[in-house]
């Protein structure tokens, strides 16, 4: 076989296989995200169709600031745009908790929900507010049961990724207890997650808009930020208000051993 043969055959067989991958891609979107979500996914992940998007989300944001009324057709697309958000948070590592978070959101059932502890363990601000609470009990007596609270604090941070999503404003609780190994620690991380709402946000900051996050692409990823979809806080709070979403407790709990006395 010649050469410029074998070279176009080989290409034939790289487009075949380029299109394979491509057709298992697709299908495996349609899989997770049915019906209309296919396509919001689409553009959540390539920013395609970006422009037109963010133009039915300003007008839902606007009509939201306004209550008015919305009609059967924008409540099923919120529905299906916070869904597609919660699925895609789930299929990304770094987001894993905050897309579970969501989809309880949803749910409607606003009961407490428990998270892994790494979203609060691996943040350098919850750890920072960790460090105050043993510095406040050091030295004092182990009193079984005894508890101690963080003030409320902002969560979220760069340290943990999936923190700068899911997390908001929440607290740090230490209970000690006496073990005959020493005195051990229990922590309690908790954040209600309920969201700003815009009447909030404008006695706030004078601007219902004023919490606005931008939810990046690939486009947005090689011509510069400007190329994020951007959704404001507020919407996601006019979700209860609509009778799609219930505001709930996240926490979560984990237990540290007692330290080793320091030496004489």
């Amino acid at each position: 076989m010649n050469a410029p043969v074998a070279t176009k055959r080989w290409r034939i067989r790289r487009r075949w296989y380029v299109l394979t991958a491509l057709l298992l891609v697709l299908a495996a979107l349609w899989r997770q995200f049915p019906g209309p979500r296919f396509g919001l996914a689409f553009t959540l992940a390539t920013g395609i169709g970006r422009d037109a998007l963010q133009h039915r989300i300003d007008a839902l944001e606007d009509a939201a600031i306004r209550r008015a009324p919305m009609s059967a057709q924008d409540k099923q697309f919120l529905g299906d745009f916070y869904r597609t958000l919660a699925s895609g948070g789930k299929l990304v590592i770094l987001a894993r908790q905050t897309g579970r978070m969501m989809d309880h959101y949803l749910d409607g059932s606003g009961r407490d929900y428990r998270l892994d502890p790494a979203i609060f363990t691996g943040n350098a601000k919850v750890r920072a507010q960790m460090a105050l609470l043993d510095k406040r009990v050091a030295g004092l007596p182990c009193l079984d049961g005894q508890r101690y609270s963080s003030e409320t604090f902002y969560m979220p941070d760069r340290s943990q990724t999936d923190s700068v999503f899911g997390l908001y404003y929440g607290s740090v609780h230490l209970t000690r207890k006496n073990t005959a190994k020493g005195c051990s620690r229990h922590w309690r991380a908790e954040v209600p997650w309920v969201w700003p709402s815009y009447p909030s946000l404008r006695a706030k900051y004078g601007d219902p808009h004023a919490e606005s996050f931008p939810l990046p692409n690939l486009q947005s990823f090689f011509l510069g930020p400007r190329r994020a979809l951007r959704v404001d806080n507020g919407l996601g709070e006019y979700l209860t208000q609509l009778g799609l979403a219930k505001s709930f407790l996240a926490y979560a709990q984990w237990d540290e051993a007692p330290r080793a006395a320091a030496a004489k």
